[in-house]
C-alpha cells in the first residue's frame, strides 16, 4: 500500500539509469540526502549502451565504482577491438577498423582505456556501490507524473501504476534523468533542439553463439553491407549475447509483424548462416535523433543524461556524456546545498554542459553521415544497377579502391579520443575546429586536470576530494602551505612519474592550479602572486558564484 503522507528529500532524481545512479551515488558521497525514483519494478538487460569510455571510469573509480573491475568484466580487447564492414556476418570482409583506444598505448593519457561492457552489466556495478550509500532512497515502481515548483522546492507526484494513492514526495530540486522521452521534460514545456528522426530502427536482442562465424574476424561491431540483409551487429559476448540493429518504417509497418520466426530470418539473412541456437530475448524499436534540449534548467528541475541530449550510436557518446552531466551538476548542487555556495551556480551547469552535448551531437551525425560514402562505393551511382554493382565489388573489392578510401574516412567515427578527454569549459568550439581523434593534455583554465600519473601507481586527480576545491602546486610552494583547502605539493603529497607535474603543466616551480570538485581546473597561477590567501580565495569564491 502506497503511504498517503508526503515524503521529504533535498533531491529528487528521476530515473535509475546510469545518469540517475551516478548522480544519487555522487550527492551521497556529499552527505545529501537523496531518493532516487524509477518506473521499473527491475533494472531492464537489454545491452543497450556498450561503450564506458575513460572519464566515465576515471569518475566511477573516484566515487567508489570500481575501473577495474569493470574493465574486467567487460569484452577482451581481442573480442572487442575491431569493427568490420562485411558483405555478412560469415562473408568477405570489406575492411576493418580498431575500435577507440583500447590498449596499452591510452594509459598514457588515463589510468583506463576505453571498455565494452553491456549496460546492464554496468549498471550492476554503479547499483552494487549505492547500496552502501547512506543518504539515498531507491523507490521501484512509480512513475513522476507531475513536478510542481513552490516557493522553497518543487513538489513531484508519483503514479505506481494505479496502485493506490498517489504518493508525493517534496524536495529542494529535481535532476530528470528518465530518458529520452522524459515525461518530466515534456511536462515542463523544454523543446528538444535538432531532427526528432533521422532514422527508425529495431533493436533485435538474441542468444546465438556466434564463435565460428566471426572467428576469422572477431570484433565489436560488424556492419553488413549486402543490400538485402543490411544491419549492424554488436556482439557483446560472441559465444551468446548478440543484437541486430535493422532498419524499419513504422509508417508502413508494424511492430508486431517482427514475430520471433521473422526476427530470425532477418538475423540469419545478415549472419549468411542459419542459427538452430537462436534464442530471441527482445525487440525494442527505438528512433535515431540528434537532439538537444533548448535548456537544461527549468526552475529547480535540472535536465541530466538523454533527457538533456539524444544522439545517434555512431561514436558511443551518449551515456558518457550523461555521466559527464552528473559529474558536473551534483557538485555544485550539494555546493549550494550546503550553503558554501550561491545559488547562481547552478546556472553554469546549462552553460558549460550544453555546448559539450552540441558538439558530440555534431560529431554523431557526422559520423552516421560519412557512411553513406561506403554504400556509394558499395552500391555505385545508379540506383538501377545497385545489385550488379554490388555483385563486382563483392568479387573482387581490391579492385575498388574507392572502397579502401571509404572504409579510411570511417576511423574518426571510431577514436574519438579527444572528445571523451579533451573538452574544455567555458570556450567557444566550433565542432568543425574539433580533432575528435587527437588528444593534447592542457592545463589551462576549465580543461580537467590531465592524467598524472604517480610513482606509487596511482594518478594525482585520484588524490584529489569529490567534495571540496583543491589546490595542486609545484615543489617550491611555501607560500602555498597552510591554507583552508586541501592542497597537494609536488614531492611531498605526490610524486609524478615521470615527468614533474609543474614541467608537464607549463608552471614555475612555485606555480600552482585550483582544482574543482570535478576535476576541472578554475584558476592557474605561473607562480606564486603575493598574497596567495586572498587570490585563492577570491578565486574560489567566484569559482561558486559568489
Amino acid at each position: 500500500m502506497i503511504p498517503q503522507n508526503m515524503l521529504s528529500t533535498r533531491v529528487l532524481i528521476i530515473g535509475a539509469g546510469p545518469v540517475g545512479l551516478m548522480s544519487a551515488i555522487s550527492l551521497d558521497a556529499a552527505g545529501i540526502a537523496t531518493v532516487l525514483v524509477d518506473r521499473r519494478l527491475e533494472r531492464l538487460d537489454a545491452p543497450r549502451a556498450h561503450a564506458v569510455n575513460p572519464r566515465t571510469l576515471e569518475i566511477c573509480q573516484r566515487f567508489g565504482v570500481p575501473a577495474d573491475a569493470i574493465r574486467a568484466a567487460g569484452a577482451d580487447v581481442r573480442d572487442g577491438g575491431q569493427v568490420h564492414f562485411v558483405d555478412v556476418l560469415g562473408g568477405t570482409c570489406f575492411g576493418s577498423l580498431p575500435y577507440e583506444r583500447q590498449d596499452d598505448g591510452a594509459r598514457a593519457f588515463t589510468p583506463w582505456p576505453l571498455v565494452n561492457i553491456p549496460q546492464p552489466r554496468f549498471e550492476q556495478f554503479l547499483g552494487q556501490r549505492l547500496a552502501h550509500c547512506e543518504h539515498t532512497a531507491l523507490l521501484r515502481g512509480l512513475s513522476a507524473v507531475r513536478v510542481d515548483e513552490v516557493h522553497d522546492g518543487v513538489i513531484t507526484t508519483l503514479d505506481a501504476g494505479g496502485l493506490g494513492e498517489k504518493l508525493r514526495i517534496r524536495s529542494e530540486y529535481v535532476i530528470a534523468a528518465d530518458g529520452a522521452g522524459s515525461q518530466t521534460r515534456d511536462g515542463l514545456g523544454i523543446a528538444m533542439v535538432g531532427p526528432e528522426a533521422l532514422q527508425h530502427y529495431l533493436m533485435i536482442h538474441f542468444q546465438a553463439d556466434l564463435t565460428s562465424l566471426t572467428q576469422a574476424h572477431p570484433g565489436l561491431l560488424y556492419f553488413c553491407m549486402a543490400p538485402a540483409a543490411r544491419g549492424v551487429f554488436i556482439g557483446y559476448e560472441r559465444a551468446s549475447n548478440w543484437v541486430f540493429m535493422h532498419a524499419w518504417n513504422p509508417a508502413v509497418q508494424r511492430r508486431q509483424d517482427f514475430t520471433p520466426e521473422v526476427c530470425k530470418r532477418l538475423v540469419e539473412a545478415a549472419a549468411g548462416a542459419r542459427m538452430d541456437d537462436f534464442v530471441l530475448r527482445n525487440v525494442s524499436p527505438w528512433t535515431m535523433s540528434a537532439q538537444v534540449a533548448e535548456t537544461y534548467r527549468a526552475g529547480r528541475v535540472f535536465l541530466a543524461g538523454d533527457a538533456a541530449h539524444r544522439f545517434p550510436p555512431t561514436g558511443g557518446l551518449g551515456l558518457n556524456t550523461g555521466i559527464a552531466d552528473a559529474h558536473n551538476l551534483t557538485w555544485k548542487l550539494a555546493s549550494v546545498l550546503r550553503g558554501v555556495a550561491h545559488h547562481t551556480l547552478l546556472d553554469t551547469y546549462d552553460a558549460e554542459r550544453r555546448p559539450i552535448a552540441g558538439i558530440n551531437s555534431h560529431q554523431s551525425v557526422t559520423n552516421s553521415a560519412k557512411l553513406l560514402h561506403l554504400f556509394a562505393a558499395l552500391y555505385g551511382p545508379d540506383p538501377a544497377a545497385t545489385e550488379t554493382h554490388y555483385a563486382s565489388v563483392l568479387a573482387n573489392p581490391g579492385a575498388f579502391p574507392r572502397l579502401q578510401e571509404s572504409v579510411a574516412m570511417q576511423r574518426p567515427h571510431f577514436d574519438s579520443f579527444n572528445l571523451q578527454l579533451g573538452y574544455r569549459y567555458g570556450a567557444p568550439v566550433d565542432p568543425e575546429d574539433i580533432d575528435i581523434s587527437h588528444y593534447v593534455p592542457a592545463f589551462a583554465i576549465g580543461d580537467y586536470l590531465p592524467h598524472v600519473a604517480l610513482s606509487d601507481g596511482s594518478w594525482l586527480v585520484g588524490k584529489l576530494p569529490t567534495d571540496d576545491f583543491a589546490l595542486v602546486t609545484g615543489p617550491s610552494a611555501r607560500a602555498w602551505r597552510n591554507l583552508p583547502l586541501p592542497v597537494f605539493t609536488e614531492g611531498i603529497d605526490f610524486s609524478p612519474h615521470p615527468r614533474t607535474f609543474f614541467e608537464q603543466a607549463g608552471l614555475d616551480a612555485d606555480g600552482a592550479l585550483l582544482v574543482r570538485p570535478d576535476g576541472h581546473i578554475c584558476a592557474r597561477w605561473q607562480h606564486a602572486p603575493a598574497d596567495p590567501p586572498a587570490a585563492v580565495d577570491g578565486q574560489r569564491q567566484q569559482a561558486l558564484g559568489y
